[in-house]
């Protein structure tokens, strides 16, 4: 067999295995909840049954109730804390059907397509350079499947768009569209297609947010929408008395929070990198840059929008750099990819670090320690966001990418 030959069938067996190792965690998570408040233990794919559940029985409105969620919660676990909905109506129906299967195998099978959806996007656009891209993702992929969360489904949507753009398809626009379930998650990419004249793009996405907000409307009732806008209300009021987990937030808010700077002036900062990298954006287009380098971009970009955004919402990241990897290992030094290895593990996975590190501290203990934790995360992140734009600055080493 030739060396290249070799090459690639010991990149296959390393993605075999890790994916294997992925599927894995999912079946013993599901194992270990299989029904709703087992152990007295909530994750994140628990409050989507929940409000399925809701949905389900005609009282979706009370799913942003904040006392509706906490009471159903603290029923189940006996513990102050509670998960709050501030999704918008159209996810709402996603979640309607969840509870027409046991808790556990839910969670095994959505969880299990979201993880095949994203797998299969990033294999697409990451071609010989997968490997590479599934070590630096193994923190946030794992911290999403043993969760629950929906970030493989927001990544696939996001790395949909890239692959469809990099085609020069109009149908980019459904994929756009669709993160209207997390709609912060698709300003970069929104960005990237107006700079770049791509309207039937924009109104294909547009016409997909607005009929399925009619959709939303017409099986949920009108009053979904001032229940929903409270629930983001009641959100942003958490955010500045620190009820989140600031910690495991990849956000400049989250940063600047845990440093200490008063909320007001936090979320003002915020919001001044997020016009300012949409503004990169824009500019990477006009000026020509290699359009997988401004698609990446644009990933980059549209997790420095939000204050909210959590370390499971790096999944974004591999999108980027499964667009870029090639690049990154041809101009890069050995140091600087171990480095950026690290970087994208810490921004990825630092709440599974401090998870291991206060393991056999009591919940209050281990909260208390947590409001006291800096955003290591947000940290790695711009780290990481620097240290790659120094590399794609650099000419090529040695001709193409690998």
């Amino acid at each position: 067999m030739t060396e290249a030959g070799t090459g690639a069938l010991r990149s296959r067996l390393i993605a075999g295995l890790l994916m294997a190792f992925f599927y894995f965690a999912i079946w013993q998570s599901a194992l270990m909840l299989p029904d709703l408040g087992s152990e007295g233990v909530l994750v994140d794919f628990d409050a989507f049954y929940i409000v399925g559940g809701l949905v389900a029985e005609g009282r979706a409105v009370e799913a942003y109730d904040l006392s509706v969620m906490a009471g159903i919660q603290r029923g189940l676990t006996g513990q102050e804390g509670f998960m709050p909905w501030t999704y918008p109506p159209q996810f709402d129906l996603l979640v309607a059907a969840l509870p027409l299967l046991p808790r556990g195998i839910a969670y095994a099978l959505v969880t299990g397509l979201g993880l095949t959806l994203y797998l299969w996007v990033l294999a697409q656009l990451a071609g010989r350079q997968l490997v590479p891209v599934l070590l630096a993702l193994v923190p946030p992929i794992y911290v999403t499947l043993t969760i629950g969360q929906n970030a493989f489904v927001t990544g696939a949507l996001m790395g949909l768009f890239a692959l469809l753009t990099l085609k020069g398809s109009g149908r980019a626009g459904w994929p756009l569209g669709l993160l209207v379930i997390k709609p912060h998650l698709g300003i970069g990419l929104g960005v990237h297609a107006l700079a770049s004249g791509r309207w039937r793009v924009i109104g294909l996405a547009l016409a997909i947010a607005v009929v399925s907000a009619g959709i939303a409307t017409a099986v949920l009732g009108v009053q979904i929408w001032p229940a929903f806008r409270q629930g983001m209300a009641n959100a942003q009021a958490a955010l500045a008395v620190e009820f989140y987990p600031m910690f495991r937030m990849t956000s400049v808010y989250a940063l600047l929070h845990t440093l200490g700077v008063p909320p007001g002036l936090a979320i003002w900062l915020q919001g001044a990198v997020a016009l300012g990298a949409c503004a990169l954006v824009a500019l990477s287009v006009r000026r020509g840059l290699p359009l997988r380098h401004t698609l990446a971009m644009a990933c980059f970009a549209s997790a420095l929008v939000s204050p909210y955004l959590y370390d499971y919402d790096m999944t974004v990241l591999g999108v980027g750099l499964a667009l870029i990897m090639g690049d990154l290992r041809a101009r890069a030094s050995g140091v600087e990819l171990v480095l950026l290895y690290a970087l994208v593990w810490v921004a990825g996975g630092w709440g599974m670090i401090h998870a291991i590190s206060t393991a056999g501290m009591s919940w209050e203990a281990r909260a208390a320690h947590a409001r006291e934790t800096l955003s290591y995360g947000a940290v790695a992140y711009l780290l990481l966001l620097g240290l790659g734009a120094r590399i794609l600055s650099r000419p090529l080493r040695g001709g193409v990418p690998a």
